[in-house]
């Protein structure tokens, strides 16, 4: 293809070119734990999201680990309220029905139904060698949806060389050298991990923010959205700090980070803005 203009793939473009992009890299080519190129499983019969784009399925062996985890009904209510919340940001909700093809539903068994509402969480993963497969919990419907897009932004970074331990092209901080990571801080990380959190928990950010600014959202919802900006805004601002002292790029990566950093920025500075407004005025890490 064309050239690439890195500093239009960090952010979720309304015309659809990073994903263009993102799926040509997927497709033509292995990523550095992806030894086949991406093919896109069919939905099939399986229950869906996203007009149909999205197959929700149980995979027959593998997933989350149980007993802690169990499968969920492919057809759990939250999976369509999930959906309706990632489309308060109609260029991540179109971003999302291109690049995931699956989406595995999960229970967290540790605690009840009711808890999990009352105390928004969910546990998520992705693997880079199973491109366009997500595993998520379903216990809360805000969760769900920042679970599917934290992990769809590990799966761009991959597609794009970055690894999580390591990269191909754009980051070359030395994989050995360790660094603070906003979300896993009981010990350091190599920076592709560093940015692989900042990354994923700043679309996270992004989606609380459509979630509380959307005029249709209900005043539970934008609560619950102020209670997780509360929680991440913190955490990415230390994050923020850590990879513009310490990160390292090639001529593409700086493009690629350099747009990341200021749509961050913003980000934050919104989330910032909209916990003072509330009262919260939590302190930075």
């Amino acid at each position: 293809m064309d050239e690439i203009d890195w500093s239009r793939m960090a952010v979720p473009q309304d015309d659809g070119y990073d994903t263009d992009v993102l799926l040509h890299m997927a497709t033509t080519g292995p990523s550095l734990l992806r030894p086949q190129r991406y093919r896109r499983r069919p939905v099939g019969e399986d229950p869906s999201l996203f007009d149909g784009q999205v197959a929700v399925r149980n995979p027959p062996t593998g997933g989350l680990t149980e007993p802690k985890y169990a499968p969920a009904s492919p057809s759990h209510p939250h999976l369509k309220q999930a959906e309706a919340l990632l489309k308060t940001w109609p260029a991540v909700a179109r971003q999302f029905a291109r690049l995931v093809d699956t989406v595995q539903p999960w229970t967290d068994t540790s605690a009840s139904p009711e808890y999990w509402l009352m105390v928004p969480g969910s546990s998520s993963h992705s693997e880079e060698a199973e491109f366009g497969t997500i595993m998520v919990t379903i216990g809360s419907p805000i969760a769900l949806a920042q679970a599917m897009v934290h992990e769809m932004a590990h799966h761009k970074l991959r597609a794009l060389g970055i690894s999580l331990l390591k990269a191909s092209h754009l980051v070359i901080n030395d994989p050995t050298q360790l660094h603070r990571s906003p979300i896993i801080t009981n010990k350091r990380r190599p920076m592709t991990a560093v940015l692989h959190a900042q990354y994923s928990f700043i679309h996270v950010t992004a989606l609380d923010i459509a979630i509380y600014e959307h005029d249709e959202t209900s005043d539970e919802e934008k609560d619950r959205a102020i209670h997780l900006l509360a929680r991440n805004v913190p955490r990415m601002e230390a994050g923020q700090e850590e990879i513009e002292a310490h990160i390292r790029t090639d001529a593409d990566g700086a493009m690629f980070v350099g747009a990341f950093m200021t749509w961050s920025g913003h980000v934050l500075a919104k989330g910032r803005a909209i916990l003072d407004a509330h009262g919260y005025g939590i302190p930075p890490l």
